[in-house]
């Protein structure tokens, strides 16, 4: 855990990050932290063994790190091979990488090592669950009937999240009246949804009601478009920067490193991702896509280490636009939190300072900006929900206690 430590350390303190989600509770998790399913995911998981080659690659890490980043992609690998839930997440008669990772699987697991030369239960748990699996595949599938087989459906991620529900109620040992009517409340009322406080993993099932909690995405047309130009162009959006200029002399205050451009790379060609659904012209697109990337480039490097052939390589002007904005934020989004339409002022002020970067035919450079501080803003809010966050409890009954 040395490596995945380190990896922490570095970005602990910058906005963005190679792998968003680890913190230090990933490295040191007390006693409740323990117990979640999704702390142990987000660590053996495809985003940390890329971070961790990107640092190797940059010099931040030693050469030793790709083996921790290898042993994070395998368990990954692992993880998902053992909880497939849908259709081509199956182990089907022709799945021979999938079926010869898991007999590779149980000479690694025997190999392994905890400390002290010893035997631990969870080798045993994998062992016998791996095989489990084999013999219900050869069973089932391969001299069986079946078509496939869903791996994940031989798990109690059903009933631990149904118990996890019913605890969340109020009662962590509930008696029977007080199960039964809980189980009737959560069945009519559709509430089986995790809480974020939960030591249990979501299952990805659908529920029956999923479809009325999904709000439906509205595409800016011209005539919006016009309006919140005309909207930043009042005397309200004062406080604006009017000239670019003046951020690049300021960007010595907020300079990114590499890490920190390596992950802009990446998000750069999300956005583009998301929006190259609305780009109707070749123009456009050519503009907006890098079809011949540098793959030894450092921007590019956690791209190309992330990717399975399907990630975007965006633009020299997308880079320029989404680096722009982000030099913008850092300096004047702490004074515009407060104030109203703070996402659409920035937006149609990187439009108008921006505006020969990108071809104005399909506005797909105020889509990108406009989708890229909608996700700098929920950044910003999660930082600050973080930093206002009283202090922790010793216990859950101690937590519930201070909430009367």
């Amino acid at each position: 855990m040395s490596h995945i430590h380190k990896l922490v350390t570095y970005q602990e303190n910058k906005t963005l990050k190679l792998a968003p989600k680890l913190t230090m509770a990933h490295v040191h998790p007390g006693n409740f932290e323990k117990m979640k399913v999704s702390l142990a995911a987000q660590v053996f998981s495809h985003s940390t063994a890329s971070a961790l080659s990107v640092l190797v690659e940059l010099g931040f890490l030693p050469r030793e790190a790709q083996t921790t980043a290898w042993f994070c992609k395998y368990i990954d690998e692992l993880f998902d091979i053992l909880n497939g839930r849908h259709y081509h997440a199956g182990l089907f008669r022709g799945s021979d990488n999938h079926i010869k990772r898991l007999k590779c699987a149980l000479d690694i697991i025997h190999q392994l090592e905890f400390g002290k030369p010893a035997w631990k239960p969870v080798q045993s748990g994998l062992r016998l669950s791996i095989k489990s699996i084999l013999g219900l595949y050869n069973d089932n599938v391969k001299e069986g009937s079946f078509q496939y087989l869903l791996t994940g459906r031989f798990t109690q991620d059903a009933v631990e999240n149904l118990f996890s529900q019913i605890r969340a109620h109020g009662r962590p040992c509930p008696t029977a009246v007080f199960f039964r009517r809980t189980l009737r409340l959560i069945v009519l009322a559709e509430l089986l949804h995790m809480d974020n406080n939960s030591s249990y993993e979501e299952d990805d099932s659908e529920q029956l009601l999923t479809f009325i909690k999904n709000a439906r995405s509205r595409p800016v047309d011209d005539n919006t478009f016009d309006e919140l130009t005309a909207l930043c162009s009042s005397d309200e959006d004062a406080g604006l920067p009017d000239d670019l200029m003046a951020l690049a002399e300021a960007a010595s205050a907020t300079a990114m490193d590499v890490g920190e451009t390596s992950a802009l790379y990446y998000i750069a060609g999300w956005l583009i991702h998301k929006e190259e659904k609305s780009v109707c012209c070749d123009a456009c697109c050519a503009a907006i896509l890098n079809n011949n990337p540098d793959a030894r480039s450092q921007d590019a490097c956690l791209t190309v280490i992330r990717t399975y052939g399907q990630l975007k390589h965006p633009s020299d002007a997308v880079i320029s636009l989404v680096k722009k904005c982000e030099v913008l934020i850092r300096l004047e989004l702490p004074n515009l939190v407060l104030s109203p339409n703070v996402a659409d002022k920035i937006a149609c002020v990187m439009e108008t300072h921006c505006i020969n970067l990108l071809p104005l035919c399909c506005s797909i450079g105020y889509r990108i900006v406009r989708r890229y501080i909608t996700l700098r803003l929920h950044v910003y809010g999660r930082q600050q929900t973080k930093s206002i966050k009283t202090s922790g409890f010793a216990s859950k009954s101690a937590a519930r206690g201070a909430l009367k």
